[in-house]
């Protein structure tokens, strides 16, 4: 009979089994000469390391077993303090839900187990990405309370591919540099104000005004801790626009690439359009492309703008997830 049981040091040689026969993100990985092997071999190291720390240190991993007891599904619930710090909920994230080898009631039980250890912690809010193909692990999550609140296409270029554009006239008089510790209250402006596209304020039971001072806190930390590069658009000793820019340090060593992740960029209001935005995520990519040789990034299904301005730089999908959510309001609605 299937089950789900916490997850083992002995598990670890079948788990790298389930990571790299996952079919969903082969065109990524080809795209970005990722090689599967090094991949899940970061996933369960990554598990790994959870797996010493134990479900005290706020992440709980389990495995369920086919009725051959062969390992067929994984999934880990984490504690998110960062969230946590924004909303009047305490919040979690599953990462991963991997369930592609699972069948129908071992997926859904292991989504229930998920969902009931998410309880027992006092946990309100998840969330949990899984992947644009996986549609029968999207009702089994729904199934438990989960509802979806954006679908997000990841897009990747090589640096040198960019094209070197002309400054369109609406440009003039600007100048992009590195961002100083001035620019801190103007660029939290401009994000809180002119940032719509985002799955947390796609979400009915998250306060709108919370989500706002979510990504000000984050651009805080992006600016003062996290971030490779941020380069702010300026005119006229005023901030105008920015972007920034993130290393994924460990996931480039084990993989053995040069990746790096546009995670941001954001222009006010009077900035908009006229190709200004393509412009300027093209100069800044080219001051990147000395210590990097790829950049990704993820949008939302709906930002169009965006996802033009994307394609037009060159910049092909190489894959798409779904995001839900799961709050005890939410799931009140739904789960049976």
């Amino acid at each position: 009979m299937a089950s789900v049981r916490l997850l083992r040091s002995d598990d670890l040689n079948p788990l790298r089994g389930l990571f790299l026969d996952f079919p969903c993100k082969a065109a990524q990985q080809r795209f970005q000469n990722i090689d599967p092997r090094a991949l899940a071999a970061y996933f369960v190291g990554v598990a790994n390391a959870h797996l010493g720390k134990g479900a005290a240190a706020g992440c709980a991993q389990w495995v369920g077993e086919d009725d051959k007891g062969a390992l067929a599904a994984f999934a880990a619930l984490h504690r998110d303090e960062w969230h946590s710090r924004f909303y009047p909920l305490r919040c979690g994230r599953v990462a991963p839900f991997l369930t592609h080898l699972a069948s129908g009631s071992l997926r859904s039980k292991m989504a229930e187990v998920v969902v009931g250890a998410a309880r027992e912690d006092g946990l309100e809010h998840l969330a949990v990405r899984i992947d644009g193909s996986e549609y029968e692990p999207l009702r089994a999550l729904q199934t438990r309370g989960f509802y979806l609140v954006d679908c997000s296409p990841k897009f990747s270029a090589r640096l040198l591919d960019v094209p070197r554009l002309p400054p369109p006239s609406s440009v003039r008089g600007t100048s992009i540099r590195d961002w100083r510790e001035e620019d801190l209250a103007p660029i939290q402006s401009i994000v809180s104000t002119s940032h719509p596209f985002n799955h947390y304020y796609n979400d009915p039971h998250l306060p709108r005004e919370a989500t706002s001072r979510l990504f000000s806190g984050w651009v805080e930390k992006c600016c003062r801790q996290l971030a490779w590069k941020v380069f702010v658009l300026e005119r006229r000793d005023r901030v105008c626009g920015f972007v920034i820019y993130l290393n994924p340090t460990a996931l480039n060593r084990a993989l053995s690439t040069r990746l790096v992740v546009l995670d941001l960029v954001c222009l006010a209001e009077e900035m908009r359009g006229g190709g200004v935005g393509r412009w300027f995520i093209a100069e800044t990519l080219r001051r990147l492309a000395a210590d990097f040789a790829l950049v990704e990034l993820r949008t939302s299904h709906n930002n169009l703008p965006a996802i033009a301005c994307y394609e037009s730089l060159g910049m092909r999908t190489v894959s798409c997830d779904f995001i839900l959510h799961w709050t005890e309001k939410g799931a009140g609605r739904t789960e049976s």
